[in-house]
């Protein structure tokens, strides 16, 4: 238990409100950490002279700003805040965990201060209020300009009108399936591919089927097999960087896909939120089958997860369909979050924040290629993530069940799987989550031990 006073002086209002106030700076400020224990309320109001009434009403509310946890039998504690340091539900995260199965990308050296500038800055904006509002579905006409110039990164020549602005890359991918699909239709993706679109098909009642890949993405001949098999209403694929395999699919490729998709009237859903991350990432495919495609991308893997703010380009003459689809689930994605991202790619911060993380991303992977072993298995290297083909005896679930027994977290490829194709013995590794490059060095000496010794899979699972 840590011995915590806090300070009062200074704090109007009613003293549970002032207690709960120093709970918060004192977190911000690095004075209490993280799993640290808040002292026992009889004590802490001996010591402040107030009611014991006056400290539990405080910790409550401490509790429900999402500060605190408190526990029958085992007091407060000070949560750690969001994924990064595991569920913010729990008080006590695992001990010792190195957890790289998320698909963070790495804190960089901007990110806090520029929050904090634009909070500073919309506190003393006059029109602030307006942002309590109902706002348009997909976005203000500003804020669909804002995204349409981050498109253009990656050169993606679109209007604001052809963009809707979405509560993140996830959101994106149900608005976008709910306005070109119906409950039974089928919809084709690589045979490993990002989970979440496998739980937007099974909510929305579609069939999902794999297709076969190879080092370079999806096999075009597969697609063009799969569309003369069955009707294909869409087709689902993350060109570049492809999660997990870390795949950039080559441009005569994305042309011969895109031919495809319009010689089989197929749309395309293209989720390229990765290719920011690259220096030079090849031209969307929606570059080549505009007419068709519906191109995804977000903040999230780039700027700041917990912004929550994706974009759509579409055809002109969707974007109705779309928004309606953004009413029919969040009615838009929240005022205060895409007015922040907005600025911030206007006045270049998402830049320097980009940057900032792109070399902390450089210095971790060199992390990775000195730490990890380079054998008979594979390691491809993505932005934030590694896929690592597994020596033999290893089997993808056993090595992430071992590595967990050994404190560290990685995703097996049946994670990712889609279909009835056969799986590869590997596992994805997110190098961008863990805070800290001492914890991710934890992480990988691990895994480098157990890829040096394969014959601890037998003896590990006998």
């Amino acid at each position: 238990m840590t011995i915590w006073k806090p300070s009062l002086e200074d704090r109007i209002g009613p003293k549970y409100r002032a207690i709960s106030q120093s709970i918060a700076a004192d977190i911000a400020d690095g004075r209490l950490a993280s799993g640290e224990r808040l002292p026992p309320q009889r004590e802490l109001a001996w010591s402040l002279g107030v009611t014991v009434g006056t400290v539990s009403r405080a910790y409550a509310d401490a509790e429900r700003a999402g500060l605190v946890k408190g526990e029958v039998g085992r007091g407060t504690y000070v949560l750690r805040p969001g994924y990064r340091h595991q569920h913010p539900v729990h008080a006590e995260p695992e001990p010792g965990l190195t957890d790289l199965t998320f698909a963070f990308p790495p804190p960089g050296p901007e990110e806090e201060r520029q929050l904090a500038d634009a909070l500073r800055d919309l506190s003393l904006d006059p029109n602030c209020g307006a942002l309590l509002d109902y706002q348009p579905n997909a976005g203000t006409e500003r804020q669909r300009a804002a995204g349409a110039q981050w498109m253009a990164r990656v050169g993606m020549d679109v209007s604001p009108q052809q963009v809707v602005q979405t509560a993140g890359a996830q959101h994106a991918i149900l608005v976008a399936l709910s306005a070109l699909t119906r409950p039974g239709d089928r919809v084709v993706t690589e045979c490993l591919t990002y989970s979440g679109v496998k739980s937007v098909a099974a909510t929305l009642g579609l069939r999902l089927d794999g297709l076969p890949m190879d080092e370079d993405g999806v096999i075009p001949d597969a697609f063009e097999d799969a569309c003369r098999d069955g009707q294909v209403r869409v087709l689902y694929c993350i060109p570049t960087g492809q999660n997990p395999t870390t795949a950039v699919m080559p441009i005569d490729r994305r042309k011969e896909i895109a031919e495809i998709a319009r010689r089989h009237d197929v749309s395309i859903i293209e989720d390229d939120i990765l290719a920011y991350l690259f220096d030079a990432p090849p031209p969307p495919i929606a570059c080549y089958a505009p007419e068709r495609s519906y191109y995804i991308t977000s903040l999230s893997k780039t700027i700041a997860p917990g912004l929550r703010v994706g974009y759509i380009a579409a055809p002109a003459a969707m974007t109705d369909r779309l928004s309606a689809a953004i009413w029919a689930t969040c009615w838009t994605a929240t005022p205060i979050t895409t007015e922040i991202a907005a600025r911030w790619i206007e006045s270049g911060a998402a830049e320097r924040i980009l940057d900032g993380r792109k070399r902390e991303i450089a210095a971790r992977l060199t992390m990775c290629e000195e730490i990890l072993p380079v054998g008979d298995h594979m390691i491809r290297s993505g932005p934030i993530h590694l896929w690592l083909q597994l020596p033999d005896p290893w089997r993808a679930n056993d090595f992430a069940t071992e590595a967990r027994r050994r404190h560290v977290a990685v995703t097996p490829a049946e994670s990712f799987a889609v279909g009835r194709n056969s799986t590869p013995h590997a596992v994805r590794i997110c190098f961008g989550m863990p805070r800290t490059r001492d914890e991710l060095q934890v992480g990988l000496e691990t895994i480098s031990k157990m890829l040096m010794d394969p014959a601890c899979a037998g003896a590990s699972f006998a």
